[in-house]
């Protein structure tokens, strides 16, 4: 990890720091937090979420909520009201207090934002490739700021120390920076080269230091201390989550209590796919293992469309890891197929569960049967005699047409072609001493790449 590296850059960055220390000593507010307390989100193996409390002073640690995919997986905020903002690669979202994972509000993250931090002021900054921008939770606006300056090619994390609000990245040659955000011109920020890379921080303070806490996607948390440059680890929490992001509570919310009970699991479905499934054929995988059924609790298995929305997006519920294709759904679709364990609420999980847990998705697309049509310019033939139809396919090649030629109800000849793309060409030859009449061409299979149709 990054947090290994030689660190020449440090007196650079403690410099920097240095001067916001003495703005703070001045009447800076700072939002880090002097508590012992933090906040993590985690996912498990199967990139579901959790929020975790994590004690600093004696490391001990408890979910807060049960593991959801409502919970976002690059970073959440709390918010004044107890709620909380969760930026995931599709959607921005906000969560009631916890132990609840329902979504109050939700929108798109096109702007793809990675990180926000609250601010004194009660808004939200947040962090992507566009540059800066501020969340409001009264309305659930957003208000852009500006870019980063030109030197930055990517920005990971955004977090206060000593009330200076500071954001961690990658220059334009992949080094890694520290930019101090200037707010009122985001273009005049300040850039140094700093060697603890990538972090999933929260400002705060430690032994009477003020620096960042940080995790490194795995169990353990570390502190930096901008003062002497150090990275000491502080706890390594024993769970079988990986840490992705760490907050504070904002003055005046009490702790949230750990949450006992939550002990099935939905397990793992083994790792495959894409899978791609004709619509006239049944999706089989193998089932999930490892879960934990608790006594009322179901397993089943959901057919859903969007990943940043699983409970919300389900089309189809099956007890067995066996799907058909049938309404709603469509071909040439991505869906996702997971493992789901819950109450039994009259024969079907209860998605309103607080305890709810999702397995790992697979993909799965629902391919369309391919089609064939026939055409010649000139259907006159004679008995021994040889015809070029035009031949137009759909689906996805390659393709094998086979067929009979038919006179009077008797097979007289038959063909199998291989075409590469979606149109060519087909020679059909009639055998010699036929009677005249009508020869029909008639094809009974057609593959594509994915499907057979007979």
């Amino acid at each position: 990890m990054t947090h290994k590296q030689d660190r020449i850059s440090i007196g650079l960055f403690r410099a920097t720091l240095y001067a916001a220390l003495v703005l703070f000593l001045n009447g800076c507010i700072t939002t880090t937090a002097n508590a012992q307390i933090l906040y993590a989100s985690a996912i498990n193996s199967g990139g579901v979420a959790t929020i975790f409390y994590i004690n600093l002073a004696t490391c001990e640690s408890c979910s807060i909520t049960p593991a959801s995919p409502n919970i976002g997986t690059d970073d959440f905020i709390m918010l004044p009201d107890g709620s909380h903002l969760n930026l995931a690669p599709g959607a921005i979202r906000r969560l009631e207090a916890p132990p609840s994972v329902a979504i109050i509000w939700q929108i798109g993250n096109a702007q793809e934002y990675l990180a926000g931090q609250l601010a004194p002021s009660g808004l939200v900054y947040l962090i992507g490739p566009p540059g800066l921008t501020t969340y409001n939770p009264a309305n659930n606006t957003f208000t852009f700021i500006g870019p980063m300056p030109a030197s930055v090619l990517e920005v990971y994390d955004i977090f206060y120390i000593d009330g200076v609000l500071y954001a961690n990245g990658i220059n334009q040659s992949g080094d890694p920076i520290l930019i101090e955000i200037n707010v009122g011109n985001t273009l005049l920020s300040t850039i140094t080269p700093w060697s603890v890379g990538y972090t999933d921080g929260e400002g705060g303070n430690w032994n009477g230091a003020e620096g960042l806490f940080f995790a490194d996607a795995s169990h353990t948390i570390y502190f930096y201390n901008p003062q002497d440059g150090t990275v000491s680890t502080i706890c390594d929490i024993d769970t079988q989550f990986s840490i992705i992001s760490l907050t504070t509570l904002p003055p005046g919310l009490p702790d949230y209590p750990c949450i006992s009970g939550c002990t099935s699991d939905a397990g793992e479905l083994a790792q495959g796919g894409p899978f791609n499934t004709c619509v006239n054929s049944i999706l089989n995988i193998p089932a999930a293992t490892q879960t934990v059924v608790e006594a009322g609790d179901l397993l089943q298995y959901v057919l859903f469309s969007n990943p940043a929305d699983t409970a919300g997006s389900i089309v189809a519920v099956s007890n067995t890891p066996a799907f058909s294709f049938a309404p709603p759904m469509q071909p040439a679709v991505t869906y996702y197929v997971a493992a789901v364990v819950g109450n039994d609420l009259n024969g079907n999980v209860d998605l309103n569960d607080p305890c709810l847990d999702f397995s790992n998705a697979l993909e799965v697309v629902w391919q369309p049967l391919p089609t064939v049509q026939l055409a010649t310019p000139n259907s006159d033939v004679c008995a021994g005699g040889c015809r070029t139809l035009d031949v137009v396919l759909t689906g996805t090649g390659p393709f094998v047409v086979t067929g009979n030629l038919l006179s009077g109800g008797n097979v007289i000849g038959t063909f199998s072609e291989t075409l590469g793309g979606n149109t060519g060409t087909l020679i059909l030859c009639v055998p010699g001493g036929i009677q005249p009449g009508s020869v029909t061409v008639q094809t009974t299979a057609l593959t594509d790449a994915w499907c057979i149709c007979e």
